[in-house]
């Protein structure tokens, strides 16, 4: 259930009430797990492998 604060934004239209998507869904799913697996190589840098494993737990959290 949406909060009030997000149902008030969509009244005064400074917000738009999205449809879920299958293919968006799957899209941040697989996105997510390439991003997991790249953050093991340890050949990169320590700062990269942070920046993959960040944007996989985004990406995982969106779906």
């Amino acid at each position: 259930m949406p909060s009030p604060e997000l149902e008030r934004l969509v009244e005064i239209d400074q917000l738009k009430r999205g449809e879920p998507s299958r293919t968006e869904f799957e899209g941040l799913q697989s996105s997510g797990e390439a991003r997991l697996v790249d953050e093991q190589n340890i050949n990169l840098f320590l700062a990269s492998r942070f920046d993959l494993a960040y944007n996989a737990a985004h990406a995982l959290s969106l779906d």
